[in-house]
């Protein structure tokens, strides 16, 4: 990987650090693949990153209890803020065109494609998140704790959303296929126990298949 995008990611991360935001965060995406990694967590596992794409999931969007501002926070430090023109999210560039997104678990019946959190960023509201913020863990990169979904999670997750994902199917059917010696069959079961029916049905299909 890109020497400059790693120091920008870190750079990045230890920004949300210093400002007390990260805590409030789960990175999600494939730069978690670059933390299993990095970390130690995944002996031997090479991460497949083929994007300049960083996707934060909030974990709640009333946290913390006294509201940030976060797109300042980063003006300050020499990021450019910018909102999707089509969504209103908040997006946030860095200068090696690093683009942060933030994401949060869509809730109920309906369909609201953006919330504003108390981080001060507007997130884009998706559908299947329940079983990333069910199933955490922090990892130390360099020094900096940073919260990622469990790879067992992160795989069922992309084997859920695969069909929805358009251009990007491809790179995250390589994710799962490179991830999937590296799982835990017991915490696999354990987590599917958790979906949905539709859920359930979707993962049964893709190891049926597969």
């Amino acid at each position: 990987m890109n020497s400059v995008l790693q120091k920008e990611f870190l750079k990045f991360i230890k920004m949300l650090k210093d400002n007390d935001c990260l805590g409030h965060l789960i990175l999600i995406g494939s730069w978690a693949e670059y933390v299993y990694s990095n970390s130690g967590y995944l002996k031997n596992y090479l991460p497949n990153i083929r994007t300049l794409d960083i996707d934060f999931l909030i974990r709640n969007l009333n946290k913390p209890s006294i509201k940030m501002d976060l797109p300042t926070i980063a003006k300050k430090q020499g990021y450019f803020v910018d909102h999707d023109y089509i969504t209103g999210a908040t997006k946030i560039l860095s200068t090696s065109q690093l683009e942060i997104e933030f994401l949060i678990n869509q809730r109920g019946k309906g369909d609201i494609g953006v919330l504003t959190t108390n981080m001060g960023v507007n997130a884009q509201a998706l559908r299947h998140m329940s079983i990333i913020l069910n199933n955490t863990l922090e990892l130390n990169l360099f020094g900096i704790d940073i919260c990622v979904p469990c790879p067992e999670a992160y795989v069922l997750h992309k084997i859920i959303i695969n069909k929805e994902r358009g251009c990007k199917k491809e790179k995250d059917g390589e994710s799962i296929r490179i991830l999937l010696p590296y799982m835990d069959d017991m915490k696999i079961s354990e987590i599917t126990k958790q979906l949905s029916k539709k859920e359930n049905k979707i993962v049964e299909k893709f190891f049926m298949e597969n």
